[in-house]
């Protein structure tokens, strides 16, 4: 009486043998430091609209060569901000392993 429709789908997963596990850096074997830290990824993509803006006011010549400097710098300082969150952080940077001290 009723027919199937579709076919039912086996995973490939199913078929294929197991690959070797590959080799990865001590880095990437901790699951917690794959991600990126969401205060730096709001401070880079903000690091990246005021470099547009700057340089769009200045293309367009809204502002003057200083102001656009300043947008820069200011752009700067927060790209920079943004990489220590991302790994000068002692919650979750590379300082709480080695004590940020080199010897």
């Amino acid at each position: 009486m009723s027919q199937k429709k579709h076919k039912k789908r086996h995973p490939q997963q199913a078929k294929r043998p197991a690959a070797a596990p590959s080799m990865e850096s001590e880095f990437a074997s901790d699951s917690s430091r794959k991600r990126m830290d969401r205060t730096a990824r709001n401070l880079l993509l903000l690091s990246l609209v005021l470099i547009a803006a700057s340089q769009l006011f200045t293309q367009l010549q809204i502002v003057s060569n200083d102001v656009a400097n300043v947008l820069a710098l200011l752009a700067l300082l927060v790209l920079l901000s943004s990489l220590w969150f991302q790994f000068g952080n002692p919650s979750g940077g590379s300082q709480s392993r080695g004590g940020g001290r080199l010897q």
